[in-house]
């Protein structure tokens, strides 16, 4: 019995095999994931604030057109087109000046920004929509 029990306890005294973690190794690892979330979060930013300059040009695209049509119509219709055309540059402008605070943006600062950018696009291009559906 004394055997059995001496060598339990060696047994339970013995060195420790090691798990393959350490201190280090979770540092490391924990930086490493918040490099690549970080990466990744930049890439999606720049990624969004092509398609919303994309956006914008498209935008003045169409604008340029309904101004065309504009010119062809009557002084009446003409100044109820270019009412709209001045209301959707305001908004225009304003989304713009929001690209640009998206741009200085970082991490959840330009999460909340995108929500914000757009509600506003979908409401300009509601807005371009109606001009041209009224004015065809």
């Amino acid at each position: 019995m004394s055997l059995a029990l001496g060598l339990l306890f060696s047994a339970g005294c013995g060195e420790k095999k090691e798990s393959g973690v350490t201190g280090q190794g979770v540092k490391k690892e924990a930086r490493e994931a918040v490099q690549t979330a970080t990466a990744f979060t930049q890439q999606q930013k720049e990624e969004y604030q092509k398609k919303l300059e994309a956006k914008l040009k498209e935008y003045d695209q169409k604008l340029d057109e309904l101004k065309g049509r504009a010119e062809k119509m009557k002084e009446e219709v003409k100044g109820e087109i270019n009412k709209e055309i001045e209301e959707f540059r305001k908004n225009q402008q304003a989304a713009a000046k929001k690209l640009e605070e998206l741009k200085a943006a970082s991490g959840k600062a330009w999460e909340d920004l995108k929500s914000g950018i757009d509600a506003a696009l979908e409401e300009m291009e509601k807005t371009l929509e109606n001009a041209f559906s009224r004015f065809r």
